[in-house]
């Protein structure tokens, strides 16, 4: 039976370090500050934010949620962006996605300054991810690095299976992993017989957002599986990876309680990473 690597537990340990950095920081009079913009349509979203609101301002953050309504259009939001972009008591600005129906996301992320892009998905970030030269990894790719950590599982010449290619999800943790010195396997949805290349791995990631996506017989033995999928059923959140995975695997994440409360964990922390980038200290 697969041990669990427990989210919740992992980014308690987190808000605790960040909690200590931040102290550190306010006694040179600086106090990180975050900035969450979000949909007032979007109730799903609004929670999301809410949960990194909460945690932000458990490590010591100033965190603050601004919303928008849809019909105030998508040059409302740019002016709102390039306002907090000048503010220099604000270090981190996050767009919660998705945007509303019609919206353009990428090029909403292009209005924020790269170096306040607390989730590191602005094209320049992105770039410097790909050249090995991150400002900062996108918050999933670092929370699935950091949990991994926690529980002292080895990374470093291990095969990796990455099903999913998503720029905001599944290319950065690949592009993690590979950094990592991970051999990197990435499937998606015009791969055939995915199962073929999962049972290769040592460390399974699914992102594809498909329900039970990753069958029990597709995982070997022994091997490590990060659910990162997330979808709201009839039933209650699901997750890409079906439970039965836990009788061949070694390690696995919940869903919930797995991988989302490391990515929260994290913007708190790049949150801070920037904050240090742009004003002195201590970079984690």
């Amino acid at each position: 039976m697969a041990q669990q690597l427990d989210g919740r537990r992992a980014a308690k340990r987190v808000q605790e370090a960040l909690r200590r950095r931040v102290e550190a920081l306010v006694l040179r009079g600086v106090v990180p500050k975050l900035v969450m913009l979000v949909s007032e349509a979007d109730e799903v979203s609004l929670g999301h934010v809410r949960r990194k609101a909460r945690f932000a301002e458990g490590a010591g953050l100033a965190a603050e949620i601004r919303t928008f309504h849809p019909t105030d259009g998508m040059k409302s939001l740019k002016s709102a962006i390039e306002r907090l972009n000048e503010q220099d008591d604000v270090d981190a600005i996050l767009i919660q996605l998705p945007l509303p129906a019609g919206w353009d996301d990428v090029e909403m992320m292009r209005y924020i300054r790269p170096d306040k892009d607390v989730d590191g998905l602005h094209p320049d970030n992105l770039g410097l991810v790909a050249y090995g030269r991150p400002r900062i990894w996108p918050c999933t790719a670092r929370g699935v690095g950091e949990l991994l950590d926690q529980y002292d599982i080895p990374v470093r010449g291990k095969v990796v299976c990455v099903v999913g290619r998503s720029a905001l999800v599944g290319w950065p943790i690949a592009q993690y992993f590979m950094a990592r010195g991970a051999t990197v396997i990435q499937c998606h949805r015009q791969t055939s017989s995915i199962g073929g290349w999962t049972r290769q791995a040592d460390i399974v990631v699914s992102a594809a957002g498909v329900p039970g996506l990753v069958r029990p017989e597709e995982v070997r033995h022994g091997a490590v599986v990060i659910d990162v999928g997330l979808t709201y059923t009839p039933d209650g959140p699901r997750g890409d990876v079906d439970p039965g995975v836990v009788q061949r695997a070694a390690w696995f994440t919940p869903v919930p309680g797995g991988v989302g409360p490391m990515t929260v964990a994290m913007v708190a922390q790049n949150a801070v990473d920037l904050c240090a980038i742009r004003r002195g200290g201590e970079r984690g």
